[in-house]
């Protein structure tokens, strides 16, 4: 029924925090934690669309989780009515145009935070931007972007000039769970021989040029050993079915209940949700899914934060400034292609030192982009009082 605006809750004012799925609730978790820890008296409500963001929001105390109502002016209506927001804090770029006209019809203040728009999204608005501005544009108090390139872009679409800041990306600073990290880490440590890639996150297209890759090298270097995470489970079925066909074994970490298992093999199929830690802490080094494929690009500060070094695929437009400042700061490592892939890893493989180095860079560009949650809290209040 939450779907429909039912909630179980009725308020005569309250915060609301739109996220959407699990990676956008964990990046504004710290933020949430903060905005709660000052304003403990005010109603907060954090939504989301998926189970797997419920989750994650329910470890969020001092909140009320529920689940998004659907874009439509009637759930929407329905929703606004029982809770009675003041203020809408959007995380990202989830612009919903009844959303946006229910809250403008209802006095609610919004403000869009952590911000980003790529080019490609914008050239689509400003196709039509007299309708956007009409839609969308007017009816955004504030935006918190992450970057000035992301800035500017909403000002292209409509939005006031003073409307818009620029706080950089929450993901900066991200607090991963270090114990489960850890847990993985020290097992490693135990087990120095392998030299262990990581492949995190992989989309439909991606498994298999990364495991033809992988065997290619583990043919010459056999204490090779590969920790494939895919993003969806239809990631996890190519996986097995391309294994399967090559006659190559795997060991799946749902069935492995102890690490020593896991390691029995060559290929590690991460099929657990939740576990993105743990799997970091087996590795040596990180290939960054969704960017060999036009999807892109997922978090490189993830394993930055683990001082782990990373490559990358040639769409990475999603997290375009965290890889661009870990490029330049040869903290990460473009691959265009397999065979880029291939020579890039086999240089890692061949030199444990570059890793050593390259991943202490990526902890410090990390590192050095912190500060955003500070600014963003400053910024919220500035918004409560309008």
């Amino acid at each position: 029924m939450e779907l429909f605006g039912f909630c179980p809750y009725r308020f005569k004012r309250s915060i609301w925090f739109h996220t959407v799925s699990v990676g956008e609730v964990i990046a504004a978790r710290p933020l949430i934690n903060n905005f709660v820890k000052r304003h403990p008296k005010l109603n907060i409500i954090v939504t989301t669309t998926t189970t797997t963001g419920a989750l994650e929001a329910q470890k969020i105390k001092g909140i009320t989780h529920i689940f998004a109502p659907l874009d439509s002016s009637l759930a929407l209506g329905i929703f606004t009515s029982r809770v009675k927001p003041s203020h809408l804090f959007i995380m990202e770029t989830e612009l919903w145009p009844n959303m946006l006209d229910i809250c403008h019809r209802h006095k609610v203040n919004v403000t869009v935070f952590n911000a980003r728009m790529p080019e490609k999204t914008c050239l689509k608005y400003e196709r039509f931007k007299w309708l956007v501005k009409d839609l969308i544009a007017r009816k955004i108090s504030m935006v918190i972007a992450q970057t000035p390139d992301d800035a500017q872009r909403f000002e292209r679409i409509g939005i006031n000039k003073d409307r818009i800041f620029v706080a950089n990306s929450l993901k900066y600073d991200l607090v991963p769970n270090d114990d489960l990290f850890k847990e993985s880490y020290m097992f490693k440590k135990a087990h120095d021989n392998y030299f262990v890639i990581g492949a995190i996150s992989t989309h439909d297209g991606e498994e298999e040029q990364i495991l033809e890759v992988f065997l290619s090298l583990y043919d010459m270097y056999p204490h090779l050993r590969l920790v494939l995470v895919p993003r969806h489970k239809s990631g996890v079925d190519r996986a097995i079915a391309f294994l399967d066909e090559v006659n190559t074994r795997y060991v799946r970490r749902s069935q492995a209940h102890k690490f020593t298992e896991l390691f029995t093999e060559s290929v590690i199929i991460g099929d657990t949700m939740g576990e993105i830690e743990l799997y970091l802490g087996l590795c040596n080094i990180v290939f960054m899914g969704g960017s060999l494929v036009d999807i892109g690009g997922h978090n490189p500060l993830e394993p930055a934060y683990f001082s782990l070094p990373v490559i990358t695929g040639p769409y990475y437009y999603n997290f375009k400034m965290q890889f661009e400042d870990m490029i330049d700061a040869r903290a990460a490592y473009l691959a265009n292609d397999e065979k880029r892939l291939y020579v890039l890893l086999e240089n890692f493989i061949n030199d444990t030192e570059l890793c050593t180095r390259t991943g202490l860079k990526a902890l410090d560009v990390q590192e050095k982009g912190r500060g955003a949650i500070a600014k963003t809290l400053e910024l919220f209040e500035v918004a409560l009082k309008k």
